[in-house]
């Protein structure tokens, strides 16, 4: 019985990386330039990030999607009303070979925020195909001098 579990589950496992996003594609935008688009907190859907129970920062996402030769990335943090500065830190493409297990740095854009409780990130990034890429950052809130939160995020992997 437990080599039949332990079977399907090897299985579905294996099914699951055959399951790829397939997202419309965006405009072109200039590769290495950052949209990055001050919202209030309240234009973030709910279903889309991922929600807090408590902190100061109440929801978050961060995407990779393919569009031609690029990809797009795509981020959210929503954070308490009374937060001061909202955004990214250590926002870094990375990539890998398909074969290997290990990611290294492609294009770092560095810490991405502003003087605001909410921001989203909308950017395109000229790649080379052949490679796996994703997304990292830490969504990153201030209160004030004291008080900060930094949440760790990774995209899901594309392949191009």
């Amino acid at each position: 019985m437990k080599k039949i579990v332990c079977m399907l589950l090897s299985v579905s496992l294996m099914f699951s990386f055959f399951v790829f996003d397939t997202s419309a594609a965006m405009e072109e935008a200039d590769p290495y330039v950052i949209d990055f688009t001050l919202t209030s907190a309240d234009t973030f859907s709910e279903e889309n990030g991922n929600e807090r129970v408590s902190g100061l920062i109440l929801s978050y996402l961060l995407s990779i999607e393919k569009s031609g030769t690029s990809v797009v990335i795509k981020g959210k943090t929503a954070c308490a009303s009374d937060v001061v500065k909202c955004g990214f830190k250590n926002l870094t493409v990375e990539r890998r070979k398909s074969s290997s297990y290990s990611w290294s740095d492609y294009y770092d854009y560095g810490d991405v925020y502003r003087d605001a409780s909410a921001a989203t990130l909308n950017t395109t990034l000229s790649v080379a195909s052949g490679y796996q890429y994703r997304v990292t950052c830490k969504h990153y809130a201030k209160k004030n001098l004291l008080l900060t939160e930094n949440i760790s995020n990774a995209s899901a992997v594309l392949t191009m």
